[in-house]
C-alpha cells in the first residue's frame, strides 16, 4: 500500500489557549501535527476557525487529505458531556466546530476531560484534574460512568482564579510589602500602585469577556512561577489546590477500591510546583480511600487519538499505546 494510502485518524485536543491535531495511522504512529491558537468555544470568538485551520495545518504536515480520514475525535474544552447540564453547553454547535466538510469517517466531539481521562489513564478507572485556561475534575469508573465535581455543585478553578484570588488580596491590602509578587502583578498590568489596579480590574469588568479571561490567565505562569519565592504565591496556589483535592474527595467513592488514581492535565495542573502543592492538600482528605496521584501516561491529544481510533474499529493494545507515546 503507498503510503499516502495508509489509513490515518484524526485526534484533536482544542483548549481555551491552543488546538493540537495529530494524524496517526491506524497502528497508533503520529503522521502530522500541527499546533494553532484555541478552540474552545467558551474562551474563543474563533473557535471554529481556529480549529479548522488547525486540521489543514495538521493534514499538509502529513500530506495527507483531512477528509480521508478514517475517524476524526476531538476533545473540546467548553463542551458539555453528554448528559450533563454542567457549565454552558456548546453541544448544538459542536459538530460545526471540526465539520471541515466531506469526512467520510465517522466524527465526534466530547469534552476535553474524556480525551484526557483516556490519554493519561490509558482506559482505567480513576480520576483527572484538568487545569489549564478552564478547569474540570472527572472520574470515570470501570463500567464507564462519568462524575464530574460540578454535579455536587464544586468546581475548584483554572488558571485564572488563581489570578483572581492574587489579585483580590492585593486589593483588599494582604500581601506583605516584603513579598515579591505584587511588584510582578502591577507590572503585568501596567499599573503603579494598588489603586490603579483597581481602576485597570473594574476596567476590564467592562471589556470582552474573552479577552478578559486572557488578561488575567496570562499572569498564571508568573504565580505558579514563584510559589518557591513569594509566600504569597503559594498561599494562593495552596488555596486552589485544597478546593481541588475537595473535588476530587468527593469523586473518589465513584471508583472502586481502597487507592484511587488520580492524574493531571492542563498547563497549571501539572506545574511542579503546583503538584507539589496538590499532593500535599490531598493527603488530607478524610475517609477510608486513599488517593495516589499518578503521572498521566499519554497526553490529551492521544486519548482523542485512542478514542478516534477505536471508532475507527482499529485495535488499541499495549503496541499502539506505545506507538503513541513514542511521538509525544
Amino acid at each position: 500500500m503507498h503510503p499516502r494510502e495508509t489509513p490515518f485518524v484524526i485526534g484533536i485536543d482544542a483548549g481555551g489557549t491552543h488546538t493540537r491535531v495529530g494524524l496517526f495511522d491506524v497502528s497508533g504512529d503520529l503522521l502530522g501535527l500541527a499546533v494553532g491558537r484555541g478552540g474552545g468555544p467558551h474562551h474563543n470568538d474563533d473557535a471554529q476557525e481556529n480549529i479548522h485551520a488547525t486540521i489543514h495545518a495538521a493534514a499538509a504536515d502529513a500530506r495527507r487529505d483531512p477528509r480521508a480520514a478514517r475517524a476524526l475525535v476531538a476533545g473540546i474544552a467548553g463542551i458539555n458531556r453528554e448528559s450533563s447540564n454542567q457549565g454552558q453547553d456548546h453541544r448544538a454547535d459542536a459538530g460545526s466546530l471540526v465539520d471541515i466538510g466531506g469526512i467520510s469517517g465517522p466524527t465526534r466531539v466530547v469534552n476535553d476531560a474524556i480525551s484526557a481521562h483516556r490519554g493519561a489513564l490509558a482506559g482505567e478507572a480513576g480520576i483527572i484534574v484538568v487545569a489549564g485556561t478552564g478547569s474540570m475534575i472527572l472520574a470515570i469508573a470501570r463500567d464507564g460512568t462519568e462524575t464530574e465535581s460540578g454535579q455536587f455543585q464544586h468546581y475548584a478553578g483554572a488558571a485564572r482564579h488563581l489570578v483572581h484570588d492574587v489579585v483580590q488580596r492585593i486589593l483588599l491590602g494582604d500581601a506583605d510589602d516584603a513579598d515579591p509578587l505584587p511588584a510582578r502583578v502591577h507590572e503585568h498590568f501596567g499599573v503603579a500602585d494598588r489603586s490603579e489596579l483597581r481602576e485597570t480590574v473594574l476596567d476590564l469588568s467592562s471589556t470582552a469577556p474573552n479577552e478578559a479571561k486572557r488578561r488575567f490567565g496570562d499572569l498564571a505562569p508568573v504565580i505558579s512561577g514563584m510559589i518557591g519565592s513569594s509566600p504569597f504565591a503559594r498561599s494562593a496556589a495552596a488555596r486552589l489546590c485544597d478546593r481541588t483535592a475537595l473535588g476530587v474527595g468527593l469523586l473518589m467513592p465513584s471508583i472502586d477500591g481502597d487507592t484511587v488514581p488520580v492524574t493531571c492535565a492542563g498547563s497549571l495542573a501539572t506545574d511542579p510546583s503546583f503538584l507539589e502543592l496538590l499532593r500535599c492538600s490531598l493527603t488530607r482528605l478524610p475517609g477510608p480511600q486513599v488517593p495516589a496521584l499518578v503521572p498521566a501516561r499519554l497526553d490529551p491529544l492521544r486519548g482523542s487519538a485512542i478514542l478516534a481510533l477505536e471508532s475507527a474499529g482499529a485495535a488499541v493494545d499495549e503496541a499502539t499505546l506505545r506507538r503513541l507515546a513514542s511521538s509525544m
